[in-house]
């Protein structure tokens, strides 16, 4: 298993300095999921049990402690499923309504999560009862509860649907991590004033490279994630997971933290948090210096160390961050940051077909040469379109049109090649 994580980040062991921390170190024995995706699940989990009332403050903009996990892992060796499973059973002893009707899967559209809240508005069901008339459907939600956290253990099959045209998906969920307003004005209009949302979600880098596309990242939606790359942690072939007294204890003292924390309004700083918070807040604010795809990422790091060290504080009974707390949450940020630049900076593919364009020399390589010759159809246009776009992100291929032959009529082609050094 070392070989495993020795093709991940270097992970700073202070990440696990923490409440939730100790927790995983006393079940990851018993699990073959990778103990980094166990505590961002758990994080992910306990920002949305806790509610709306505990916040932080960023200059005039309240934010919700909402983390966004991308669980990002190969096929059966990245174990993300363990990742998950672990959490799932220690959340269903620490809160087994919670577990069963607050934890949903299947996104499909925005006007399909605006919805949820719509007809969970406590408001709305009195009104329409006051004038003789039902609501419109059953809420998937305990009434009067906006917290919801959706597990997606296929996220690219999310990611095809957020591609289709008029689906509003993306820009809800952008909406959704400020923990706003859901509301839609299409002709399916709904009412969601409040809203408490997490996201959970599972990818391969594979899938993740070969889906999204350079629009999607400059969107916007992506830099709400966290992307956390993992592997498999041990082989348990005959693993029973963790003793169920021990889960029963774990998530006794797990539900009467998140019951005292829920009453928490916003958090401030010790004073040597705030000191400390001003270190982190220019290191995690300057530009990286980073091109394409990874950019993307790096955007709201800032405020996602805010929002876990936040949770970190509320579960240990305290309504101001301090040094320990930020040190956990830089600690993620950072292996994040590592993570995001590993699923793209490690891509063969993509090396491979760099040179292989560059193999053409100023004659370039056509689109429709790459996709029949390179990747031999086995790759539809958006995943070419995807790869190519992130080749020229980075500077290292350039997209040019060449004129029909004939010189008039026809549509022109796309040509690429790469990008030739600097003269001088």
């Amino acid at each position: 298993m070392a070989r495993a994580r020795a093709e991940l980040p270097p992970l700073d062991p202070a990440v696990f300095d923490c409440y939730l921390g100790t927790l995983v170190d006393q079940l990851a024995h018993s699990t073959e999921g990778d103990p980094i995706g166990i505590l961002a699940s758990l994080i992910c989990a306990a920002g949305v049990h806790l509610g709306q009332r505990p916040h932080i403050r960023a200059g005039d903009d309240p934010h919700p402690l909402l983390v966004w996990p991308l669980i990002i892992g190969r096929t059966g060796g990245g174990r993300k499923g363990a990742s998950w499973s672990t959490p799932k059973r220690l959340l269903a002893a620490t809160d087994a309504e919670f577990t069963t009707r607050n934890i949903k899967s299947g996104l499909t559209s925005g006007e399909g999560l605006a919805a949820v809240f719509a007809d969970n508005d406590p408001d709305e069901d009195e009104a329409l009862a006051s004038r003789g008339k039902k609501s419109g459907g059953a809420s998937l939600l305990p009434p009067g509860d906006l917290r919801l956290l959706v597990f997606e253990p296929e996220w690219a099959g999310v990611m095809s649907r957020m591609k289709r045209e008029g689906n509003a998906l993306s820009a809800t969920l952008r909406q959704a991590w400020e923990g706003g307003d859901l509301s839609t004005l299409n002709v399916t209009a709904r009412i969601a004033p409040s809203s408490h949302v997490g996201l959970l979600a599972h990818i391969t880098p594979d899938e993740f490279r070969a889906k999204v596309s350079t629009s999607d990242l400059a969107g916007g939606t992506y830099n709400r994630f966290l992307p956390i790359a993992v592997a498999r942690s041990k082989f348990l072939p005959l693993a029973g997971g963790a003793a169920p007294e021990l889960v029963a204890e774990l998530g006794s003292v797990l539900a009467h933290r998140l019951h005292k924390g829920a009453r928490a309004g916003a958090i401030g700083f010790t004073d040597e948090g705030a000191l400390l918070w001003r270190t982190l807040y220019v290191e995690f604010g300057i530009d990286h210096g980073e091109n394409g795809p990874v950019e993307q990422f790096l955007s709201r790091t800032a405020p996602n160390c805010l929002r876990i060290a936040a949770i970190h504080a509320v579960l240990d009974g305290a309504d101001l961050i301090d040094v320990r707390h930020l040190t956990a949450a830089a600690a993620l940020v950072r292996y994040s940051i590592a993570s995001a630049r590993s699923i793209f900076a490690g891509d063969p593919t993509l090396t491979k077909l760099a040179t292989w364009i560059g193999e053409a020399g100023h004659q370039g390589r056509t689109r429709e040469e790459i996709r029949s010759d390179f990747f031999k159809r086995n790759k539809n246009a958006e995943q070419v379109t995807a790869l190519l776009g992130q080749l020229v992100d980075s500077g290292q291929i350039t997209s040019t049109k060449r004129a029909a032959a004939g010189g008039k009529g026809g549509k022109p082609t796309e040509v690429y090649a790469v990008t030739a050094p600097p003269r001088g």
